[in-house]
């Protein structure tokens, strides 16, 4: 079934980016919870718990962040985020194929396609294996006056080792970034429930 787009004032209609959770938004005055997808991210983890949730909410930002264990140690686990070709969805793209990341600052998570390019996020701080933090607003985000932070934190804990994805969007309150938060959330825990899996099986799928 071909469910019809959501228009958002301010937003470009056309953009493929997050189309899918945008239309699966809940109505006003639900819960946006998602077992299924936490349920799913707990699986690909080996028998570990793994968390995803919005922390913070409001007109003007919102905190999305997820947390899991994962059975490999930083290295390999940093191999794996830094293949953001291999992870990502292309269907959270906007050319439907990959996105490609330049894992040091200063460098690009970006696509490029039939003489078309898209500017996701600029790195500003990688630490390997540790920490890698970008700058930029994904999807609708990009088209609003927002300031966006993504985290990678990588923390060890004997033989594997806790992942935690924080995305951090202020703005203005016009901006009404709440009703963004749970689809924007959703999109993105999707995306790191596939890292896990690509960090653990060798396929995100």
């Amino acid at each position: 079934m071909v469910l019809p787009r959501v228009r958002r004032p301010g937003l470009d209609p056309g953009l493929g980016f997050f189309s899918a959770a945008l239309r699966r938004q809940p109505s006003p005055g639900s819960s946006p919870g998602r077992p299924g997808l936490v349920c799913g991210i707990a699986l690909l983890v080996l028998a570990t718990p793994a968390t995803a949730e919005v922390t913070a909410s409001a007109p003007d930002g919102f905190t999305s962040r997820n947390t899991a264990v994962v059975a490999q140690p930083p290295t390999k686990l940093w191999a794996a985020l830094i293949r953001w070709d291999r992870w990502w969805s292309p269907a959270h793209s906007y050319s439907g194929k990959v996105v490609r990341l330049d894992p040091r600052a200063g460098g690009e998570l970006r696509e490029d396609w039939d003489g078309k390019s898209v500017l996701h996020a600029v790195v500003v701080n990688a630490q390997p294996p540790s920490l890698l933090r970008m700058s930029g607003g994904f999807g609708p985000l990009q088209s609003l006056p927002v300031t966006a932070i993504l985290e990678f934190a990588l923390k060890p804990e004997g033989a594997v080792t806790r992942l935690t994805m924080t995305y951090r969007v202020a703005g203005t309150s016009a901006s009404k970034l709440d009703t963004l938060a749970a689809p924007v959330d959703a999109v993105m825990s999707e995306g790191f429930a596939r890292l896990t899996r690509f960090a653990t099986t060798g396929t995100p799928n």
